[in-house]
């Protein structure tokens, strides 16, 4: 079998080779299973293709718009027979436009002998000593099982753009892997780092498949994709050749392989490849196949197709494209000098009239001396027409003048979740505030987007065409949006969706956006769709019924007090995010005062650890409290208002001292902000304003504001009741500025000890300063021995304490629960349903509200044991496949199922319809 006919061969049937594999091993986004290249048998004893299939491994390229396979041997695309996505554009939507893309080498060697190494014969990967699971692995930045050492604690790079975490790449030159090389923009200058892009791969090949290097070379390869607005269209193909051998290769000739076919199976066994039309741009590099009707019967009559191609962004010495080739591929030449007289010439085709042809972009007359490393970089891309082509040609080669340096959205945050009943709980990291913009050296954080599907990720929600966003032309309507003014100011971290159906799949996805870049006109940018397996803002979870026996913390929080007057009218609501990082059973929330500011902290008793210190936050979105050790507790305070007021004390016969006007906290009243506030305990002790008639030092309420330092006599002593406590006055001279105190001006209760000889403004503003209140002058007429009296807010303090445990389960009440065990749906049809099953033609049932750990045994009505599962979720549900337990599927009929748990047994019945 001669070189063309085994590539007609690959052309049409390659992947029947593998089915066997494939049909036998599951299809993930990274692909460590070996494609069997070799021919079936009945194609006779021809040579084996190589590689040899040990050493081939695959990964999917899929964070940007564009989804390809990507094979460690020189080759992209080629999968669509087996639907993985080739050249997948838009990604998502099934059209494959990437049939192969290979690489040719060509030189002429020492003894004269013209030669050409090409992707399906002569290349294959290179292993790697320290990887001995799979040493031909492709590492993928997007899978942690895909780098050389996954290493959290590798935080290099991490204050210039991705930690490396692991991450490494071939240095040609150091013959090692080593830290890639990311570009800082701002400080003009390469460092250490992690991956250039969101999606990365890397690997190495070398052109010895057939067992010898027929040229001596060796290669890397490293794909860059990115899921931007202004980059999502393309990605990038970084390609380092090393001629290893002792040979000058002084005319070394490159050749990128092409072949497109726009359209997909029309069930006649065409796929729309017959109309395919190419075209080039030698002055950009660019080269292009569209079909030429516009549409293809294989998408769909309404479907209109767009085209996609490959721009030369580097080349050695910049030499740029000197041949474009094309033809129909069954006419490629069928040796090695024919195919090298094709990619060292100076030749530009045009297009054949609409037909199946590839396209060659050639590059000839490079000094490929021994020992030296040249590259070739060319970006893949997709438009929907012509122009679009081109721009997004455009900014492909910007975006590598730049050094792959552009605009990039916030990192994207860590989102977590679990799964409750008919709900789920969903917290996040702070990573995307703190971002800095590659580009600007800005942190242009703006808000978090909080997005739900139920679809597996096809739709986000209700679909929101008028973004007024050109970086996002179509948008959904969020569960949930966040938004700061200014960096570092507090924001949402948890959420809870409720109204959910139990059993069933939903992804949320928490897109971080910013303020977008106006120097280059970039809208806002935000964290990409996508998939859970390979983003990490985006979770799959699936709400469950709780298990039987089950109580929530809530339900267990006891409010203690310790003092000697009233409770605070606060209380703590404690939620269980991540039952996985609980470490304790009971805790307790405690209280701490400071004339700045009351604290709160929760403490573990079981361990006798601080699970979370220093809080102060009382109020807002539950979303807003942090969420520590998997716990979210959200405390809430009493109103800041005293419990009353009024003379308590008489020292004549009659009432002389009423309230005119209570003005609450002093400073608000001053400044209109009602945050000026500060410790509670300024406002949860009671005061008594005593009438001495005596002269009592105050100062100027606003000597705080002015630094002026006047002086006023009030009849009256002030004293912090709570503490027994004599403390201080101050006094806003309201109608009259004339320096002294008058019945309708205004007083302060200043919690500071009194002082006779001088202000204690210095001293106590603004921290100490608590009410703010006038007398009426009309009816003002103490006498020695009346007392005001101001109660205290119900606020929390010292005095007050929540305990609380963790979500559990009561031993008794589980027993009594296993009444409530059933199975979901019953009967069970056999058509989808979506109370359970997560796909078409999935078949499962739930059985729910059971024990945490049990073990279901389903029989027929005859007694015949059909299968056993063993429950040790420590969920509430159980799903079954309505398999046997010989992989059979079950026929219909009525079945018996048994619940055996520590806390009881249960038996019940359910139907099955076919």
């Amino acid at each position: 079998m001669g070189k063309i006919e085994m590539q007609k061969l690959l052309k049409n049937k390659l992947w029947v080779f593998s089915a066997l594999l494939l049909l036998t091993a599951p299809i993930t986004d990274a692909l460590s299973k070996p494609i069997d290249r070799r021919p079936p048998p009945d194609q006779g004893n021809g040579p084996l293709l190589t590689p040899q299939p040990y050493t081939v491994d695959q990964v999917i390229h899929n964070v940007g718009n564009i989804a390809t396979t990507v094979d460690n041997w020189g080759y992209m695309g080629g999968y669509r027979v087996f639907d993985l996505p080739s050249g997948e554009w838009p990604r998502g939507s099934g059209h494959d436009y990437l049939a192969e893309a290979v690489y040719w080498f060509g030189a002429v060697n020492s003894l004269g002998d013209t030669i050409v190494a090409d992707s399906y014969e002569d290349l294959q990967g290179m292993p790697t000593d320290t990887m001995a699971a799979n040493p031909y692995m492709i590492l993928l930045s997007t899978d942690t099982t895909r780098y050389l050492n996954y290493d959290l604690n590798d935080t290099v790079g991490a204050g210039i753009g991705h930690p490396a975490n692991g991450w490494r790449v071939w240095d040609p030159t150091a013959t090692t892997f080593t830290y890639n090389q990311v570009y800082n923009s701002l400080s003009a200058a390469y460092f250490p780092g992690g991956p250039t892009s969101l999606q990365e791969s890397h690997y190495r090949f070398n052109d010895a498949a057939s067992g010898n290097s027929v040229l001596g070379l060796e290669m890397t390869q490293t794909v860059l994709q990115w899921n931007y607005c202004y980059n999502e269209d393309f990605m990038f193909v970084i390609t380092e050749i090393t001629n290893n051998s002792a040979v000058n290769y002084d005319s070394f000739a490159f050749g990128l392989y092409i072949d497109i076919d726009v359209g997909g199976p029309d069930g006649a066994g065409e796929n729309g490849r017959l109309e395919d039309v190419v075209e080039f741009d030698s002055t950009e590099n660019l080269a292009w196949i569209y079909d030429n009707l516009g549409v293809d019967p294989g998408w769909g009559p309404t479907v209109q197709t767009g085209l996609m191609g490959t721009k030369l962004l580097e080349t050695p010495d910049n030499i740029g494209m000197t041949a474009f080739r094309t033809d129909d591929w069954s006419f490629l030449p069928t040796d090695d000098e024919g195919r090298y007289a094709m990619i060292n010439s100076t030749q530009f085709d045009t297009s054949l009239p609409p037909t199946d042809q590839f396209y060659i972009q050639c590059v000839r007359g490079i000094n490929l001396t021994a020992g030296r490393t040249v590259r070739v970089v060319y970006a893949l891309i997709a438009g929907q027409d012509e122009q679009e082509f081109r721009t997004n040609a455009d900014l492909a080669q910007q975006l590598y003048d730049a050094l792959y340096v552009g605009p990039t959205p916030p990192e994207s945050p860590q989102l977590q979740a679990r799964g409750g009943d008919e709900k789920t709980y969903l917290f996040w990291s702070d990573t995307s505030e703190f971002s800095v913009d590659p580009l600007s050296g800005n942190q242009d954080f703006v808000g978090y987007k909080l997005y739900r599907s139920d679809n597996h990720g096809k739709t986000w929600g209700v679909v929101d065409y008028s973004t007024g966003n050109s970086c996002l032309t179509v948008d959904y309507s969020p569960l949930a949006m966040y938004t700061v003014l200014s960096p570092g100011d507090p924001i949402q971290h948890s959420f809870v969706d409720t109204g959910l159906y139990n059993g069933v799949e939903y992804w949320y996805c928490l897109a971080a956006f910013d303020t977008g870049d106006t120097t280059l006109g970039v809208d806002p940018l935000q964290s990409g769709f996508g998939s859970p397996s390979i983003n990490p803002h985006i979770v799959a979870v699936s709400p469950a019924p709780d298990p039987a026996g089950f109580f929530d913390a809530l339900g267990t929080v006891v409010h203690n007090y310790t003092g000697l007057e009233l409770p605070s009218d606060g209380n703590a609501i404690p939620l269980v995010f991540d039952p996985a990082a609980i470490t304790g059973s009971d805790y307790r929330v405690v209280f701490e005062d400071t004339p700045e500011q009351t604290y709160w902290h929760v403490l573990n008793e079981t361990t006798g650890d601080t699970a979370l210190a220093g809080q102060s936050r009382t109020s807002g979105d539950p979303g807003l409290y942090e969420v520590a050790e998997g716990l979210r507790v959200v405390v809430r305070n009493g109103d800041r208002d005293p419990r009353g007021w009024g003379q308590t004390s008489l020292g004549g016969i009659d009432t002389n001292l009423v309230m005119g006007l209570f003005y609450g906290p002093a400073l608000p009243a001053f400044t209109g902000d009602e945050n000026d506030v500060f410790g509670d305990m300024h406002f949860r002790s009671t005061y008594e304003i005593r009438y001495t008639g005596d002269s009592t030092r105050a100062s100027w309420a606003l000597d705080g504001f002015y630094g002026s330092d006047s002086v006023f006599w009030v009849p009256f002593e002030a004293w912090n009741v709570s503490s027994n406590e004599r403390v201080s006055l101050a006094v806003y001279d309201r109608v009259v500025d004339n320096g002294v105190w008058d019945p309708y001006d205004i007083l302060a209760i200043v919690n500071y000890p009194y002082d006779s000889t001088t202000s204690v403004t210095s001293f106590a503003f603004p921290y100490h300063f608590s009410w703010m209140f006038r007398f009426n002058s009309t009816l003002y007429n103490p006498t020695v021995g009346d007392v005001f009296t101001v109660e205290g807010a119900p606020m929390n303090g010292p005095s007050d304490n929540f305990t609380f445990s963790a979500d559990g389960i009561n031993a008794a009440d589980a027993t009594d629960d296993l009444s409530k065990i059933k199975v979901v749906p019953d009967p069970y049809i056999a058509q989808y349903s979506a109370m359970v099953e997560m796909a078409e033609g999935e078949s499962a049932l739930e059985f729910q509200n059971i024990p945490t750990e049990c073990t279901i045994r389903i029989y027929t009505l005859s007694g015949d044991l059909v299968q056993t599962l063993k429950h040790t979720s420590g969920t509430g549900s159980e799903r079954w496949n309505l398999l046997t337990s010989s992989r059979q599927q079950i026929a219909s009929g009525i079945y018996i199922f048994h619940v055996e748990s520590s806390v009881g047994n249960k038996i019940g019945r359910f139907a099955v319809i076919k």
